[in-house]
């Protein structure tokens, strides 16, 4: 039986399990082309890849296991009398590197759309639970009049930091989050803030500074807890559960560096400084939650 998938004022879904995915720097669905499929955890050679809908809904039909789901009734009392324990796992990826890939460990069948059913540290935008966060690859261009962030991340083994999670906010204003990819490479869109005032002109009042003078003190912050092996794909509540990493000024790491400044017109380029020659480095230092000094 093929998903049947009804949009009215709410999303109902009769299959096994039903995606869709939120975009969080540009704060919209994500873009379509996604490539989603699932296996079961026992039988991981059953890759089925999902069917997309021109709402953005990714749904399943012929998940192993699962036929009853597919051919139930998919009211309340079927869903009470078959609750998800088949464990599986979904794969998410883009063919066009607009998006970092990731995983989800599920349960099916599932009632509905998926949400995140752990509650990650980091509360990340989404209009409800039924979205699933996507973030930006590096390459990626940055969408529209924005700020830019970029950062090597490594780590003091010299190895890049991979799936670090990063933060930034300007005084007042709305949390941006990034997430950097296998090379610990980050690029963060982050929208300008409110324009800021000087007084001028005459009779004297308030008149905007020149765009090229306007600049913004971020609070950053970076999440990171090293990976078994970071050449694998990473599971998205795993991700966001990482704990906050100290990020250094210098490779000495003598004191923390928590504000950077970004400029109207110029990428920031979160950098830390080598100790001895007091020259900026093309990373920026960071270690892990719970490593020592």
């Amino acid at each position: 039986m093929t998903p049947q998938v009804q949009v009215l004022e709410e999303v109902t879904l009769v299959a096994p399990l039903g995606l869709r995915f939120w975009d969080v720097p540009a704060a919209a669905p994500a873009e379509t082309g996604l490539v989603v499929a699932a296996y079961p955890d026992a039988y991981p050679e059953l890759v089925i890849p999902a069917n997309s809908n021109a709402t953005g809904i990714y749904s399943f039909s012929g998940l192993p296991g699962l036929r009853r789901a597919e051919n139930g009734a998919g009211d309340d009392a079927y869903w009470s009398a078959n609750p998800p324990t088949i464990p599986y796992t979904v794969q998410v990826s883009d063919p066009q590197n607009r998006y970092l890939p990731f995983q989800l460990a599920v349960s099916l069948p599932w009632q509905g759309l998926y949400g995140l059913t752990a509650s990650p540290p980091l509360a990340v935008p989404v209009p409800d639970a039924t979205w699933i966060p996507v973030f930006p690859a590096p390459a990626r261009p940055a969408p529209g009049v924005t700020g830019m962030i970029r950062a090597l991340l490594q780590d003091p083994s010299g190895a890049g930091a991979a799936w670090a999670v990063l933060t930034a906010q300007p005084a007042g204003g709305p949390l941006a989050i990034g997430v950097a990819d296998d090379r610990g490479v980050i690029s963060l869109p982050m929208p300008y803030p409110e324009l800021q005032t000087t007084l001028a002109g005459s009779p004297p009042g308030p008149a905007l500074l020149p765009l090229t003078d306007q600049s913004w003190p971020l609070d950053i912050h970076v999440y990171y807890a090293p990976f078994v092996d970071p050449d694998d794909t990473p599971d998205l509540v795993e991700l966001l559960q990482q704990g906050e990493a100290s990020v250094w000024q210098d490779t000495a790491r003598s004191a923390r560096a928590t504000s950077f400044t970004l400029e109207y017109g110029t990428d920031l380029i979160l950098r830390s400084v080598d100790a001895v020659s007091g020259r900026q480095l093309s990373y920026l230092l960071v270690t892990a939650a719970g490593s020592p000094l």
